[in-house]
């Protein structure tokens, strides 16, 4: 009789729902970590950097997401092993943190091998992701806000100051299948029950406009670093 309550019991549990397979998947294509490689790919893509950098391509590519990237997940997996940071169920205010911090420092390694041959606006646009991290921290205090809408609101927001403040371009419809891709990960996380839709909301708007005044900012520094030289 033990045996069968106990069986009962177990049966009886109630089990964890899964996860819808296609939120998931949406979630991981437009990761945070993969921005930065996106982003250095659509300039290849849709400005005239496939011209003044021919065949450079991987050069550009290889850094940004070892990185952007690779650092990033080999340290935070390293970091879980050693049990210094909890899994995402278990995770504390410090847990989160701890992240952030290997990301902002592995950024400014990218900026560091970049800083003596790009222009300035580039470098701007690899600031952006330490921008945010630091503003996601100090909302992470009190609040929460979505880091992966975040993250792809500063790849559209960079696309588009990039587009009109610098290349004077209009890629009509990249802009459109960038917004779909974006709504797309905004309702995958809410499908997911990761984030709420203020902070979905929130993390998006704070994305696109810091992206998009940095590159900005980056474009006004390139000229006057210009006119300095002309003295």
């Amino acid at each position: 009789m033990p045996s069968e309550n106990r069986t009962i019991a177990i049966t009886d549990a109630p089990r964890k729902n899964k996860e819808p397979l296609l939120p998931r998947i949406i979630s991981l294509i437009l990761h945070p970590l993969l921005m930065g490689g996106y982003a250095v790919s659509l300039l290849f893509l849709y400005t005239d950097f496939n011209l003044l950098y021919a065949g450079q391509y991987i050069m550009f590519i290889v850094p940004v997401l070892f990185f952007t990237c690779i650092v990033p997940v080999s340290s935070i997996y390293c970091l879980q092993k050693s049990g210094l940071v909890g899994s995402d169920d278990k995770a504390n205010t410090f847990d989160k943190m701890l992240p952030m911090l290997v990301v902002f420092f592995a950024y400014c390694l990218l900026i560091y091998y970049f800083s003596s041959r790009l222009y300035y606006w580039f470098l701007l646009l690899l600031a952006v992701p330490l921008i945010l991290i630091v503003i996601n921290c100090l909302i992470s205090i009190k609040w929460k806000i979505s880091v992966h809408m975040m993250a792809v609101g500063a790849l559209i927001g960079s696309t588009l100051s990039i587009c009109y403040n610098i290349k004077a371009v209009n890629p009509f419809i990249l802009f459109i299948i960038l917004f779909i891709l974006a709504g797309c990960l905004g309702v995958a996380r809410l499908m997911l029950k990761k984030e709420t839709p203020a902070q979905v909301y929130m993390g998006f708007f704070i994305g696109i406009v810091i992206s998009y005044l940095c590159i900005l900012v980056g474009l006004k520094w390139e000229i006057m670093m210009f006119l300095r030289n002309l003295n």
